[in-house]
């Protein structure tokens, strides 16, 4: 188990909330939706596709989870929500049609469907809210919900989905809540990084998103043998481009020194503050070198990266948060 200490000292704390009430104040997020799988085996169904423990999950827990290929590569990342016979898994909008698609194919007997539940919640940014325990979900009598993420300081910022579309007239907040998931070291798939990342490569097992203990999944046996049988060699570091034109996740990153082949990618980015945030897929041992240099390149030029650890230990081996 990651141990809180990775985390201690950061500025603040996230929470999800799921809800129906437009009483609090939102700004809505265009780049999130939702995903709802309803249905007496809704929690076995997804047991057998995630790469978390869903059967094993209290309705008062969030968890992240990952869909991946035969060849354990991530398809989509999720955070997961689980209420009686409903899961609702918060996702990137873009890559919500294939993975409806993609789960529904396997529905076949099993008596659950997957929809799209975009068209009937909003996502929205909360930039202050309250909750007291991490990874936690709180629900109320009308089907509400909130839940915590981990911490990192003393405010409690947040999102939650709401069945109106009154909020789609505020502003859009997107850039600040992906800034706190790449302050948390938190990666998760686009439309541009769809199978190109096994879930270690992006530290899914280090926040969470794994459970090594669950039983089988699409591509768990690529993902279990790198845990089990080999050091992972390949983790995202935290990186920051100042004033850099606009960046894109996909992109290839470039160890100097090393022109015959890129180091890594990027997995995930964000433009906050003047900067571009982002998470960066490298080599372990290429990211631990004194006085390494790494850049990306895009019709701009060559981009230099300042790059450093998440907060979180990447050369330990993860299991799942309890």
């Amino acid at each position: 188990m990651i141990a809180g200490k990775f985390f201690h000292g950061l500025p603040t704390l996230f929470v999800l909330f799921v809800t129906k009430d437009l009483s609090m104040s939102a700004q809505f997020l265009s780049r999130w939706g939702v995903i709802g799988v309803d249905g007496d085996d809704a929690v076995t169904f997804l047991q057998s596709q995630l790469s978390n423990d869903v059967a094993g999950m209290a309705e008062s827990q969030l968890r992240m989870a990952g869909l991946c290929t035969a060849k354990g590569r991530l398809l989509g990342s999720f955070f997961v929500l689980r209420q009686g016979k409903q899961v609702l898994l918060v996702c990137r909008k873009e890559t919500i049609a294939a993975l409806v698609k993609r789960l529904s194919m396997f529905v076949l007997r099993s008596k659950c469907k997957v929809r799209d539940c975009t068209a009937e919640y909003q996502v929205s940014f909360l930039s202050n809210s309250t909750l007291a325990s991490p990874m936690r979900v709180q629900w109320d009598e009308q089907g509400n919900a909130k839940a915590s993420l981990r911490p990192i300081g003393d405010s409690m910022p947040g999102f939650q989905i709401a069945a109106s579309t009154e909020q789609a007239q505020r502003g859009h907040a997107d850039d600040e809540f992906e800034y706190a998931l790449q302050q948390l070291g938190i990666a998760y798939v686009s439309q541009a990084t769809v199978e190109m990342f096994v879930p270690q490569a992006i530290n899914f097992d280090l926040v969470g998103g794994v459970s090594f203990s669950k039983g089988c999944y699409p591509g768990q046996e690529i993902v279990a043998r790198s845990h089990y049988l080999g050091k992972v060699k390949r983790r995202v570091f935290q990186a920051t481009a100042a004033g850099a034109p606009t960046l894109t996740a996909g992109l290839d990153v470039w160890l100097s020194g090393k022109e015959n082949e890129p180091a890594g990618s990027v997995a995930t980015v964000v433009g906050f503050n003047g900067q571009q945030h982002l998470l960066v897929e490298l080599p372990v041992e290429d990211a631990d070198q004194n006085g390494a240099t790494f850049t990306v390149k895009n019709e701009a030029g060559e981009i230099q990266l300042k790059v450093q650890p998440p907060p979180y230990d990447v050369h330990q081996k993860g299991s799942v948060f309890e």
